[in-house]
């Protein structure tokens, strides 16, 4: 699980500290197929898409995220409205975002993407949250849900550390 699912395993009988850590919610992407149409003038954004980048960006606002700079790893879950999307499809959008939203510099600097479908919440509108780190080396487990349709990442927090 990620953001304010984060769960860092004890090791040895004690918590251990997880690395640092920038964590969001925001709203579930839309799709990758629905980000962008064409037209006789080219390529243009959707208005659903430019819809969502200003709900999400304000989002991330209020949330004052501290950048993270150079190389990064994001973990991404995104609740799960439906059985019949591709989690692929959800990880271009976040990553723009988090451009335009000044948390990481360049996605170019995204060495390592972990996906995964979260359970739905409560909410009437999907969620999705996420965990970004800087690349430095993690230990993460992947935990599915019992039917396999959804799961969770965690962070195993490094050994020796206090």
């Amino acid at each position: 699980m990620v953001a304010s699912d984060l769960e860092v395993r004890q090791q040895g009988g004690a918590a251990r500290a997880a690395p640092p850590c920038t964590t969001l919610t925001i709203p579930a992407p839309p799709s990758v197929n629905g980000l962008f149409a064409n037209s006789k003038r080219g390529r243009f954004k959707t208005p659903a898409y430019k819809a969502w980048i200003a709900e999400a960006a304000w989002t991330i606002r209020e949330q004052y995220p501290d950048p993270v700079a150079g190389r990064v790893v994001v973990i991404i879950g995104v609740e799960r409205a439906s059985l019949m999307a591709d989690i692929d499809n959800r990880c271009k959008a976040v990553l723009d975002l988090l451009v335009k939203a000044k948390v990481i510099d360049d996605d170019r600097w995204v060495t390592g993407i972990a996906l995964a479908w979260l359970p739905q919440g409560r909410r009437r509108t999907a969620q999705c949250r996420i965990a970004i780190m800087p690349a430095i080396p993690l230990d993460i487990s992947f935990h599915p849900s019992p039917d396999g349709a959804t799961g969770g990442w965690f962070i195993n927090a490094p050994e020796g550390e206090e």
